[in-house]
């Protein structure tokens, strides 16, 4: 750190120097490098972009935390907090032991934690939204849940309804705003007439109720979570969120055609869990419905559903929904050895990088120029 030499000037006039005497710029040096900057703060901006490895970190779970707010819902341990590169820690205003901080925050229920962690000069800031939700509050979202969604209604008065019911239950707002995330969402993807949002808003939602929803480790949550990896064609993600659902089973079907197309069975929803199943069936749009339907069939029982697959990919449907039918439709057509139409859905997809792979193996397969 540098520091003003100004002791004797402070005691001594000037001797042989005409009008006021003024201190020569300031210079601090970098102890790395020494590199030497004009202040404090551009000091502290060089060692944090040249010299990552001296910025003081904060491990969740073995995580390294960035700069953005990090919510947790469930109790946290004191053994699960690590800080690695610091030697002081500012909790929300008040100095605390390094090795404490880990202590401090597991007594923590119900707050928005800022953390400064600093050594030698730098500094590095995080925040922890810690809403730890009760049991009884979760399990009274979920039941309001399962009583709207017993009615099949969901326009605006439901969701606001939902809302309404669910807000004595102050440990699981977020687990409430997520739900409400994603069924505002799904109005806006299906065009509700009641919904005042825009189609292309769905996107959005759907990325809140997944932030919203990734931190609680419940079944609507996951199902839910599920869904929207799905949608957005995130194939694995959807399977680790929805092991041992119809969901799941699907979105391992796909995620085996774009990694190999060796070796995938042919039938997967027949050992599917019924409750998840059922839970899936209470939060799945009808356009997703659909897919999942006819892509947990073997592709030679397609046959009898092509010109339904067809005629529903004509509809307006959302791109991503559209890439997912152009996969089903290829490798059924393919199955069926009918090559025009396997190569017409492979060739449409044939430039998007994450597909290309995909399409050049069942380009390859049935034979381009056939």
């Amino acid at each position: 750190m540098g520091f003003w030499h100004t002791g004797y000037i402070e005691f001594h006039q000037p001797v042989g120097l005409t009008g006021e005497w003024k201190p020569g710029p300031l210079r601090l040096t970098c102890p790395h490098c020494g590199q030497e900057f004009g202040s404090e703060d551009d000091l502290r901006r060089h060692r944090f972009e040249a010299h990552p490895l001296y910025r003081p970190a904060l491990f969740l779970n073995g995580r390294e935390l960035g700069t953005q707010r990090v919510r947790i819902t469930r109790p946290l341990g004191s053994k699960q907090i690590r800080v690695e590169g610091a030697t002081r820690a500012v909790l929300n205003g008040h100095e605390v032991v390094v090795a404490r901080l880990g202590l401090k925050l597991s007594e923590i229920s119900n707050d928005v934690c800022r953390i400064v962690l600093g050594k030698e000069g730098v500094e590095a800031q995080f925040e922890l939204e810690i809403r730890v939700a009760s049991e009884a509050d979760l399990c009274g979202v979920e039941n309001q849940f399962k009583s709207m969604a017993a009615c099949r209604r969901l326009d605006m008065r439901a969701i606001e309804d939902f809302i309404a019911a669910t807000s004595r239950y102050s440990s699981a707002i977020g687990y409430c705003d997520g739900i409400c995330a994603y069924l505002y969402g799904l109005m806006a993807k299906e065009r509700a007439t009641d919904c005042s949002l825009p189609h292309e808003a769905y996107l959005a939602r759907y990325a809140k109720a997944a932030e919203e929803l990734a931190p609680y480790d419940r079944n609507l949550a996951h199902t839910i979570g599920g869904l929207i990896e799905f949608h957005f064609n995130h194939f694995r993600d959807a399977e680790r969120l929805c092991a041992g659902s119809r969901l799941g089973a699907v979105a391992s079907r796909f995620a085996g055609w774009i990694e190999s197309r060796v070796g995938v069975p042919t039938i997967y929803t027949d050992d599917a869990d019924e409750e998840i199943t059922a839970l899936e069936g209470l939060v799945t749009e009808w356009d997703t419905e659909q897919i999942l339907g006819w892509a947990g069939r073997p592709l030679l029982a397609l046959s009898e559903h092509l010109d339904d697959i067809e005629l529903f990919f004509k509809r307006d449907l959302a791109e991503f929904d559209r890439v997912k039918l152009h996969m089903l439709l290829g490798e059924a057509f393919a199955a069926l050895g009918k090559t025009k139409s396997a190569l017409e859905h492979a060739r449409a997809l044939r430039n998007l990088p994450a597909l290309e792979g995909w399409a050049e193996a069942l380009i390859r397969e049935v034979g381009e120029h056939k």
